[in-house]
């Protein structure tokens, strides 16, 4: 009998947390304004598309792991050096708060890790990459947005690493001077859907 009470006990408090938790599948997809710091690359326009899985825990807090493909790198400023195209898939775990709980409005924050899709390890170590540029890229982003109450959600991020894209320090036709790192930024609008099944 004291086991079937604790066994209830137990059942009563975590029913209402397991019931608050919502996952929903989804797409995002839209525009990315990329550049290179400390570079004489300008901004380039690039796309990224990709699905997540929203993890609604509470009215006012989501947590999103997402699986991207993202275009990002610089056009050059320069008729003879050629535009630098990076081509990411990026793994994002934005950590979604609502400003006012059950409302639309939220700011998110969270880390995200990129490979490198053509520089990877495997083409620098069979040659067939450009050493230059790092085959991975650890970042933050940040951003604002709304979703309505029939899934669609827009939103504005900002995008930035916080590793050394010039992996080596040689890149000298992009760089604008000196042994700085050179760090990926950029900007993301778009628009996402959560499937409600």
């Amino acid at each position: 009998m004291r086991k079937i009470l604790l066994f209830v006990l137990f059942l009563s408090f975590i029913a209402p947390v397991h019931t608050q938790v919502k996952v929903r599948p989804g797409i995002r997809f839209g525009v990315n304004y990329s550049t290179i710091t400390k570079t004489n690359l300008d901004y380039k326009t690039g796309i990224y598309v990709g699905g997540f899985a929203n993890i609604r825990i509470e009215n006012f807090y989501a947590v999103q792991p997402e699986l991207l493909y993202s275009q990002q790198g610089g056009n050059s400023s320069r008729s003879n050096i050629p535009n630098l195209d990076i081509h990411y898939i990026s793994l994002t775990v934005p950590n979604i708060f609502f400003i006012i709980p059950n409302n639309g409005l939220h700011f998110l924050i969270g880390p995200t890790l990129d490979f490198n899709v053509k520089n990877n390890f495997g083409n620098i170590f069979n040659d067939k990459g450009q050493w230059n540029i790092s085959p991975i890229d650890l970042a933050y982003v940040a951003g604002i947005g709304y979703e309505f109450d029939f899934g669609l959600i827009l939103e504005a991020r900002y995008k930035h690493g916080l590793a050394n894209v010039d992996w080596f320090n040689n890149n000298e036709e992009y760089a604008s001077g000196g042994n700085e790192n050179h760090y990926n930024t950029l900007f993301q609008i778009g628009a996402a859907y959560k499937f409600d099944f």
